[in-house]
């Protein structure tokens, strides 16, 4: 019928306007893209979230699959810090969260809790040679947790006189353990099966005993009642029970050698080759060259502006408001920690803003970088005699031709090689990246130590890279030094 339309249509206008209308369609093949669901995790938790082979999987993961279903919709699953999924759920980043979290009260101010659907049992692991038998006699030990986690706040509540150690990763608080840094890990026994090694154990007595529930924004009753109706489903034809059985993650360990027999060479297969897992190195530089380049230049830009406007009310008394207000920007920048910035910049400022993370890291640590270089192009600026200020002052140049003409082209000789620092900063900076989800070097190297539960070789191939890039930088910033410094004579 259209087609017909299109033929004996004698006005040309309205052929054109209906064919306009068709190109959405044909673009896209014809088909509706579906909404987005996006769940908020942390993928370090095995079986309920890991990754496998380049994607988030687990228990958590499949639930959730099913509720996309049920919604008509497609699921987006974000790797975030642990204690950074409720602010995901409250900011409307994500629809909803689900880590093996457990209800609290504390959390249920926050945010509205599902009905549970798997039991969690909190435990303590301790190395095989430990003289701690059971969670009672605990006193003073050196007990490591995961940031957030109920283990920490149980302790916390209940063991007071205990040093606590809080890590952002599990993984991390087995490695206390190992190093003897710690006396025991209290953790979730099932991941806990998954993570000791071969010199430790568990404790037959729980710590605690709680449920893991998905959350949800205060007030989204329709999310909440589809939630529990697909958990109640699930359980009553035990699927959930059959998906813990498929996470636990017996297949890939019986193809693995023993890794304590393994070489050198085998390991370091195991660690970064095998399953691709290279392959979040090579994200996770993208990503971190990206973010450096793009805040250095966003940072030069307004670094620039804000030395610039400094100057002019210094030496001309004039642009008072923006002057304060540049000083402001420097101090307050300057005065605060670069992952409070990245939050509010994420969590504040982009609340209600679907926007690509990457882009937020660029925005975010562009900003921070422009405090720092408004100052360094101010000393550049400072540092130019001011006898040729006089100069200029002396041809009857205005103040713009002198800033523009002799100012600023001998500023710029000076200022280059605090830049390329500025830089480098930059590029180990944006490791704080990972708490918003943001796949950088850091962040690649957590993803793939959760796989293999072995630190060394991530950690070690990641130092490199960071040092390769900084000595690849230094000797750029030494090159460009060196030409200036002819071009000076």
């Amino acid at each position: 019928m259209l087609f017909h339309f299109l033929l004996g249509c004698d006005d040309v206008k309205k052929k054109l306007l209906v064919l306009l209308l068709l190109i959405p369609l044909l673009i896209s093949g014809c088909s509706i893209k579906k909404e987005k669901l996006i769940l908020a995790t942390e993928a370090g938790f095995a079986p309920y979230e890991y990754y496998e082979n380049g994607e988030i999987v687990g228990v958590d993961i499949d639930i959730a699959k099913e509720i996309a279903n049920r919604l008509n919709k497609d699921l987006v699953v974000k790797d975030v810090a642990f204690d950074s999924i409720i602010s995901e759920v409250k900011t409307e980043k994500s629809d909803f969260g689900a880590a093996g979290i457990s209800y609290t009260e504390e959390r249920a101010k926050e945010v509205d809790f599902s009905i549970d659907y798997m039991e969690s049992k909190q435990v303590l692991i301790v190395k095989d040679s430990s003289m701690i038998t059971s969670p009672k006699q605990l006193k003073r030990e050196r007990v490591a947790v995961q940031l957030g986690s109920v283990a920490d706040s149980y302790l916390t509540e209940e063991y007071p006189y205990l040093t606590i150690i809080r890590e952002k990763k599990f993984l991390a608080a087995i490695q206390d353990l190992i190093d003897d840094k710690v006396d025991a890990v209290a953790m979730d026994e099932i991941p806990a099966k998954e993570l000791i090694k071969s010199d430790m154990k568990i404790l037959g007595e729980a710590l605690v005993v709680d449920h893991y529930g998905m959350i949800v924004k205060k007030g989204n009753k329709e999310l909440l009642d589809n939630i529990n109706e697909v958990i109640k489903n699930m359980q009553k034809e035990g699927k959930i029970d059959e998906i813990l059985l498929t996470h636990m993650g017996l297949k890939e360990k019986q193809n693995i050698p023993d890794r304590n027999n393994q070489s050198i060479t085998e390991k370091f297969y195991y660690s970064i080759i095998y399953d691709g897992r290279y392959k979040y190195i090579i994200e996770g530089l993208k990503n971190t060259l990206l973010i450096a380049l793009g805040a250095v230049l966003l940072g030069v830009l307004l670094g620039g502006i804000t030395a610039i406007i400094r100057n002019i009310n210094e030496n001309t008394n004039k642009l008072k408001i923006l002057s304060t207000l540049a000083k402001t920007y420097v101090t307050v920048i300057r005065g605060t920690p670069s992952i409070l910035q990245l939050m509010i910049v994420y969590y504040v400022i982009f609340k209600a803003v679907d926007i690509n993370i990457v882009l937020v890291g660029i925005l975010s640590f562009g900003i921070n970088s422009g405090a720092y270089v408004a100052e360094i192009i101010r000393a550049g600026i400072n540092s130019v005699d001011k006898g040729q200020i006089d100069a200029g002052y002396a041809l009857g140049l205005h103040y713009d031709h002198i800033m523009g003409k002799i100012v600023l082209p001998s500023a710029i000789k000076n200022i280059l090689p605090a830049l390329g620092n500025e830089f480098i900063t930059l590029v180990k900076e944006t490791s704080v990246g990972a708490y918003i989800g943001i796949v950088e070097l850091t962040k690649a190297s957590d993803i793939i130590a959760s796989r293999t539960y072995d630190y060394f070789f991530p950690l070690i191939i990641i130092a490199l890279i960071y040092l390769l890039i900084t000595l690849v930088l230094t000797k750029l910033i030494s090159i460009m030094e060196v030409k200036l410094k002819h071009a000076r004579n």
